[in-house]
């Protein structure tokens, strides 16, 4: 297989960072709307939607440049830095905020977007991602949106790279059934032991 090099620039369409943290504020927070993400949200190759604040779709609107979609990427550059998870298609929301220690990208032809985070959950990707990480105060990378800019990654083809996306996506769902299965069995053994314990089974 053939790899070819590229700064991170020339795969990216686009890229915004978040808000200033003045033009978000605790008392915007609203009970539904436009979901803000926060680094919870961030905790997997895939977004994890457990938990959001909200803000209106008027508030939504005006931070426009701060708005991320599906298909976009959203890093933390503040804060648990490493932080790189990607919007699927099928989120629960066609929108959403990211936050002031945030900066969301979305790439061009040149890259599967999956395959892009995957890289940067793997060792060589961490490394890289967090080559310009400050440890004074907050943990922060400088300057995050030029220096993520300059990074240097190796990509095969566009087709191997789907190819790659189609197996890993694979093992994720037999992961996914294999964990629903064990949690099926836990709660079953838990229900033997009370239904045991109380009398009402005999072994």
């Amino acid at each position: 297989m053939e790899f070819k090099k590229y700064k991170v620039r020339d795969v990216l369409c686009d890229i915004a960072m978040g808000p200033f943290g003045s033009n978000i504020k605790r008392e915007c927070f609203v009970s539904s709307g436009v979901p803000v993400l926060n680094g919870s949200n961030l905790t997997d190759i895939f977004l994890v939607e457990t938990s959001f604040n909200y803000v209106t779709e008027e508030k939504a609107d005006s931070l426009n440049k701060a708005n991320a979609h599906r298909g976009d990427i959203v890093i933390t550059h503040r804060g648990t830095l490493g932080q790189i998870t990607y919007i699927p298609d099928d989120s629960l929301y066609d929108r959403y905020v990211i936050s002031q220690s945030q900066f969301r990208i979305s790439c061009n032809e040149l890259v599967d977007p999956c395959y892009f985070v995957y890289y940067f959950h793997t060792p060589a990707g961490q490394h890289k991602l967090l080559s310009n990480a400050s440890q004074v105060g907050v943990p922060s990378l400088a300057r995050p949106t030029t220096t993520f800019q300059q990074i240097e990654i190796e990509l095969p083809s566009i087709d191997e790279q789907k190819k790659l996306v189609s197996i890993l996506m694979s093992i994720r769902k037999g992961i996914k059934i294999h964990n629903q299965i064990n949690e099926n069995l836990s709660l079953q053994a838990k229900n033997l032991f009370l239904e045991f314990s109380s009398g009402k089974l005999k072994l």
